[in-house]
């Protein structure tokens, strides 16, 4: 009798897993469907965003011809909202920090709703700033910049997102790394170039200081302490 080898099958366990959830898809397709009518309806849009972006000029021209209102670019707007939300949501998981125990698009939602209500009370604090200080010391300018700056963030976080979702963990950490290198550059150069618009405009330090300690980072400070005692 021929002696049979015994062959054990063993369950070899994937080294690491994806970030993705179905409902993150829809996401990605708001995305995409904005890029999409955009280019068909206002074709000279994005070129416009993108030249506004890296050149005072044309950003003052963008200012003279569109309005500075949530509508004029209402869907780049939204998918920064999104597209940010869903990193911050995304971090937890990268670095396994314990979160509440809510439905994952609930806490998404929260997540969208902090990087809402940071940019309000930006705003509210250029026009309370405009208010007291009775001029408008180079912030209407400032305040289109934000905005600016922030669209041009959701267009590059966009496929750095989707790579960090749809990849194996051990892989998308990379994309976490640079996502949040494209963020702190972006926001450093906003600051850089609203100081020096401030200088041009004669805006003492002391004030240019005040606004970067108050508007720029507690804003900041007071959603990741949010985030953190969720999570504690």
């Amino acid at each position: 009798m021929i002696p049979v080898a015994q062959v054990v099958l063993e369950p070899v366990l994937r080294p690491s897993y994806q970030l993705a959830s179905d409902w993150m898809l829809l996401v990605f397709l708001f995305t995409l469907v904005a890029f999409a009518y955009t280019r068909k309806t206002y074709p000279f849009r994005i070129q416009r965003l993108w030249n506004s972006t890296w050149n005072v000029r044309a950003l003052r021209q963008a200012i003279r011809e569109e309005p500075n209102t949530p509508r004029a670019n209402l869907l780049f707007n939204v998918n920064h909202a999104l597209i940010v939300g869903l990193l911050i949501y995304l971090t937890p998981q990268v670095w396994h920090v314990t979160m509440p125990n809510w439905p994952g698009i609930l806490m998404y939602l929260g997540c969208v709703a902090l990087v809402v209500a940071v940019y309000i009370v930006k705003r509210i604090g250029i026009n309370v700033t405009q208010y007291l200080s009775d001029g408008d010391f180079g912030l209407s300018e400032y305040a289109y910049n934000i905005n600016l700056i922030n669209r041009v963030i959701g267009i590059f976080l966009f496929p750095l997102v989707v790579f960090l979702v749809y990849l194996p963990k051990n892989q998308s950490i990379t994309f976490w790394y640079i996502a949040i290198l494209v963020v702190g550059l972006m926001v450093l150069y906003r600051i850089i170039r609203g100081i020096l618009n401030a200088l041009q405009v004669n805006v003492p330090l002391f004030y240019i200081f005040f606004y970067i300690c108050t508007l720029e980072i507690l804003p900041w400070v007071f959603g990741a302490r949010m985030l953190w005692g969720a999570s504690t």
